[in-house]
């Protein structure tokens, strides 16, 4: 498989073409605006020299050739007219027979121009320099292929003994040292177009591999991070710390998993976990919710971090009405039913990013103690939440309650306990799950 990966991106000895033909039309489309910003530049430079050397003739030489004059009126409206289009036309597959196109128009206009031109004109208009003109514009300026340059080198050798035989003939000798000199210098330009050529294909493969692990290394910072925070971390932030007056956090826990846990083998208890907390994952990115971490057998989130939501505690309840639901579906090994306490508490807090190898998106705060609290203290199968938490959601949920129980630092502290069999609660889903799908 690596060695067939390797032979679709070698390139070709002598076409200089990836084997792989995806590979190669993925280049060639990556040139593309590049070629049409070239194409446009040269056909402006074509537009204005034809102009100038048309001029000059007329100011100096006076060549009376009406042939001559015609073939320089056409290839300044050819060129002209390519400039327009350019400016006209987006980049598309038509960029690259169309610059072909042109270079080749130019070359036979450069050689009919030596063909139409009178005698007066032969001192100033060398075919042989001309032609080593050609060969090097279509090597080194014109940002094409090593071969579409190589078949429009092969076109100006080609005219160019034409016009040395046929339209101004020179002695046998002459055309020999002549065509040795033109194909030494387009040889030598050819060699370095090769090079170039090679060289940016390389180049381009080496950013296709850059950009690929690029996208591979934010998608797995996006699997660790909330996608806000892995854009900064990607920017470059080294601290990352954030406070937020209005959050809330939920705490989930398997009950009785040690003793459970005991009784399985190891791939039995990663299998519980992966699958009871995938399905939890499911509802955390249904609502819109962030995960922040997994301890053990006890699962944590966020909601209102790291973009605020003022709806933030009501996803977060109907999230973690959903889990109740969920955990019944999961079955332990031996057949038996599972069971998690929640608990729930709003409030500020402060979250960002700690460490700078493996690091991981977490949250702290009184808020954050509390939460976990109330799920510690909370029974099996039921979600414990705080006086903040009742008193905001007393208009859609009924609570049970109140009770007290010891916190360090706070002392008694009344808590509640959702009664999910209040009436109230069909509706509160379909209000959240329309919310949560406008969001």
């Amino acid at each position: 498989m690596v060695q067939s990966e390797q032979s679709k991106r070698r390139i070709g000895a002598l076409t200089l073409h990836f084997n792989d033909p995806v590979l190669e039309r993925r280049y060639r489309e990556s040139l593309r605006p590049f070629r049409h910003a070239v194409m446009q530049m040269l056909s402006l430079a074509g537009s204005a020299l034809w102009i100038i050397f048309t001029l000059l003739n007329a100011l100096t030489i006076h060549d009376r050739s009406e042939a001559l004059l015609a073939v320089r009126l056409i290839a300044i409206f050819v060129t002209t007219a390519s400039f327009i289009t350019t400016l006209l036309l987006k980049p598309g597959r038509w960029v690259e027979p169309a610059g072909f196109v042109m270079f080749a128009f130019n070359i036979l206009c450069l050689t009919l121009v030596v063909a139409t031109m009178s005698p007066i004109s032969l001192p100033y208009y060398s075919p042989l320099a001309i032609s080593m003109t050609q060969g090097i514009v279509c090597f080194g300026l014109a940002m094409m292929s090593f071969v579409e340059g190589m078949l429009l080198a092969l076109i100006t050798i080609f005219l160019f003994f034409i016009t040395a035989t046929v339209f101004w003939p020179e002695p046998a000798l002459v055309i020999l040292f002549n065509l040795t000199w033109l194909f030494t210098v387009i040889s030598l330009v050819g060699i370095g177009a090769y090079c170039l050529d090679r060289t940016m294909r390389v180049a381009w493969l080496r950013q296709v591999d850059l950009t690929a692990a690029e996208e591979r290394i934010r998608v797995l910072l996006h699997n660790i991070l909330p996608p806000p925070i892995a854009a900064r971390k990607l920017r470059g932030e080294a601290v990352i710390a954030d406070n937020f007056s209005a959050a809330s956090l939920l705490f989930a826990d398997l009950v009785g998993f040690t003793e459970l846990s005991a009784k399985m083998s190891p791939t039995e208890v990663v299998g519980l976990l992966n699958d009871l907390f995938a399905r939890f994952d499911r509802i955390v990115a249904r609502y819109g919710l962030e995960k922040i971490k997994t301890i053990g057998d006890c699962y944590m989130v966020a909601s209102g971090i790291p973009n605020t939501d003022p709806e933030h505690l009501k996803k977060l309840m109907q999230a973690a009405l959903e889990m109740l639901n969920e955990v019944v579906k999961v079955r332990a090994p031996d057949s038996g039913t599972l069971s998690i306490r929640i608990g729930v508490h709003a409030g500020p807090v402060a979250a960002g990013v700690i460490g700078e190898s493996k690091f991981t998106f977490d949250v702290w705060g009184d808020t954050v103690n509390v939460a976990s609290r109330m799920e510690s203290s909370g029974v099996a199968g039921q979600i414990q939440v705080t006086d903040a938490v009742a008193t905001a959601l007393a208009n859609i949920y009924s609570f049970d309650g109140p009770d007290f129980i010891d916190i360090k630092g706070k002392g008694l502290t009344r808590v509640w306990r959702l009664n999910p069999a209040c009436s109230q609660i069909a509706d509160a889903r379909s209000a959240i799950d329309a919310n949560a799908h406008l969001s």
